[in-house]
Order: structure tokens, then sequence, then C-alpha cells
């Protein structure tokens, strides 16, 4: 028998397998910058497709205040709104930069947001990999001036994250890819 307690209906491998194509995860990141100011911290939001590992990263901000945090929602809510998919939930921790009109976006678009337990970031692992792997494999290379340079930096990977990266998870296919190319 298990030794493990049983907490409820289910374990969280169990939730992640059944909802996974229809399961985002999102946290936030900071970068810093060389601005006229001075050195900055800019921040931005990732999310990640628990399925295909497909990633959407938003816009950077000195400041990621309640508005800000809002509309990077209402960009996600954009970005997914024609998929036969829809997200149902989206995994998030218990950052105080996560405003009560955050969540009130994603529920109006039918995503509930699901809340991890403080200090658990290995429930959200695949999305702290993800950043991890944005910073290594991008960010790190480069003196970022400004936020329009990190939006850049950061859009150019996305792309080649999404399209050419291969993903060991998905049988070496980036995310945005359901076959091998034709030889």
């Amino acid at each position: 028998t298990d030794p493990r307690p049983k907490r409820g209906k289910g374990t969280w491998d169990e939730f992640l397998r059944i909802h996974a194509k229809t399961l985002w995860a999102c946290d936030f990141f900071s970068k810093r910058a060389i601005t006229k100011r001075g050195i900055v911290d800019l921040y931005a939001m990732v999310f990640i497709h628990v399925d295909t590992r497909e990633i959407f990263v938003t816009t950077s901000t000195a400041r990621p205040n309640s508005k800000w945090v809002a509309e990077q929602a209402r960009d996600f809510v954009a970005h997914v709104a024609d998929r036969d998919d829809r997200p149902c939930y989206l995994l998030r921790d218990r950052d105080r930069k996560f405003t009560r009109q955050f969540d009130d976006i994603m529920n109006a678009s039918s995503v509930k947001p699901k809340l991890l337990p403080f200090r658990s970031p290995n429930l959200n692992a695949r999305c702290e990999r993800v950043i991890q792997t944005i910073k290594q494999e991008c960010l790190d290379f480069f003196l970022v001036f400004g936020s329009r340079h990190l939006d850049y930096l950061i859009s150019e990977f996305v792309e080649y994250y999404n399209t050419t990266r291969s993903h060991s998870r998905r049988d070496h296919l980036p995310p945005l890819r359901h076959d091998l190319p034709e030889e």
C-alpha cells in the first residue's frame, strides 16, 4: 500500500494529466535593464500550456501594478480565445502582484485560477523551468537597454521556442508543430 496520506480525490499528477489539454500555468519573472533612469528591474509574465509546452510572454514593465497585470490577463485571454481546447484552469502562485481584477478577468472568460499553496514552486515547475530557459538560453547573453529592447528579445525567443526548439516531452517537436516535415 501507498504510505503517503490521501488528502482528497486524486493526486496532483492525476489532476495535471486529466486537465493537460486545457491547463495553463503562469508566473512573473524579472530582468535587470539599463535605462535613462539607471538600472531597473523589468517584469514580464509567462504563460505555458502544460500539454504542448507553448509559451506566451507578455510585454514588460518597471511597475507591475494592478492595471498592468489586468492588461496582461486580457492579452492572454485574447491569445487563447479561438482555440478548440480553450483553457479551463490557470495555475498561479500567490504573488501579491496577482490582483482580484486578474482573477475576475480569468473567471469572466471561463478560466478558473487555481491558486497554489504558499512556498510550493514545485507545483508550478513547468512555468519555473520555462522562465529558467528564457533566461539561460536568451536573456543571459544580453545587456538589456529598456523595456522595448527586452520585449523584442523575448518576442524573438518566444517565436523560436514555439516553432523551432525541440522538446523531449513532445517527441522532439516544437510546441506549435504536430508532425515531422516530409524529407
